[in-house]
């Protein structure tokens, strides 16, 4: 359990902050709907602060428009509230804006059932629309330019971890012939996809991580494969220690079923040799730490298996 306060629980609190002061001094009749606006604008990336704002302005508008349509002809008529959010719902779809729907929903039915007597329903969502806008500019400022997030570096620190612990498992691996966690290490790896994605959408990157997107692209899909590799190392480890076992003075027999045992130990090491060696030959590409003994020795077997 983590005791500590995020940045992001941090900054929501400041842009509340500032959107109720805000509010005050505009005299917005519900502060309440900018808050929301907000509350939901702000996320772990400028960019997606920035998208959801986008869906909630769309969403927005379409609920205003047709809150005010349905309000002109009876508002808070049970009726009415329902084919209205069916409209607004259909209307999204139709748009294509499938994440706009709620908020859209939302802002008709605030539309329908909480216009005051007299109010305006044209006025009502037009103050709606503009409470929206507010809510979002303090959520994406916000985050924009108190303590940014710095998935530049996250994405750095998440490399530099990935590729210690692809190396270090082919190792043991490869070397050791120990059974190792690789599903923790795919977990640092989606860790890394996810960070790289952060960096990918965000728009206020740095030049030089910028031009760099792509070769970034291209080492997560080689430890991708390297992984899949180091799985099927792992199972002919699991599933045929025995045979596997690294001793020339004692050879040990495993039961078999329709292969000689010499004969399907020959097999097993020649598959586990080429998986070993398309890591070995993907890790030095990547410039990884290599075990050169273990190479010389899986490279050995195969030669002579050919002979």
């Amino acid at each position: 359990m983590k005791w500590t306060i995020g940045l992001r629980n941090l900054k929501t609190g400041l842009a509340i902050c500032l959107c109720v002061i805000i509010a005050a001094l505009m005299r917005l009749e519900y502060p309440f709907y900018a808050a929301i606006a907000t509350i939901i604008s702000m996320e772990n990336s400028v960019t997606n602060s920035f998208t959801a704002g986008k869906h909630r302005t769309m969403g927005t508008f379409v609920g205003a428009i047709i809150g005010a349509g349905f309000a002109m002809i009876e508002p808070g008529n049970a009726v009415y509230c329902a084919i209205g959010v069916i409209v607004v719902i259909y209307i999204c779809n139709l748009l294509k804006w499938n994440k706009s729907i709620s908020i859209g929903c939302i802002v008709f039915l605030a539309i329908m059932l909480n216009l005051q007597p007299g109010e305006s329903p044209i006025f009502y969502g037009i103050n709606r629309i503009t409470d929206t806008l507010i809510g979002i500019a303090v959520a994406v400022i916000v985050n924009l330019v108190v303590f940014p997030p710095k998935h530049e570096a996250d994405l750095e620190k998440a490399r530099k971890a990935v590729a210690k612990r692809m190396a270090d498992l082919f190792g043991q691996i490869a070397t050791c012939r120990e059974t190792v966690d690789l599903k923790s290490f795919r977990a640092e790896l989606d860790c890394l996809v996810k960070y790289y994605q952060l960096c990918k959408e965000e728009f206020h990157l740095t030049r030089d991580l910028s031009e760099s997107m792509d070769q970034i692209a291209e080492e997560i899909e080689s430890y991708r494969h390297i992984y899949e590799h180091l799985v099927i190392l792992q199972q002919l480890i699991n599933e045929h220690r025995l045979l596997l076992a690294d001793s020339d003075n004692e050879r040990v027999e495993e039961p078999t079923t329709g292969y000689h045992s010499e004969e399907l130990r020959r097999n097993i090491e020649i598959v586990y040799a080429y998986h070993s060696d398309w890591i070995y030959a993907e890790l030095q590409k990547l410039g990884l730490p290599l075990p050169i003994q273990e190479r010389g020795r899986l490279q050995a077997k195969v030669e002579l298996k050919i002979s």
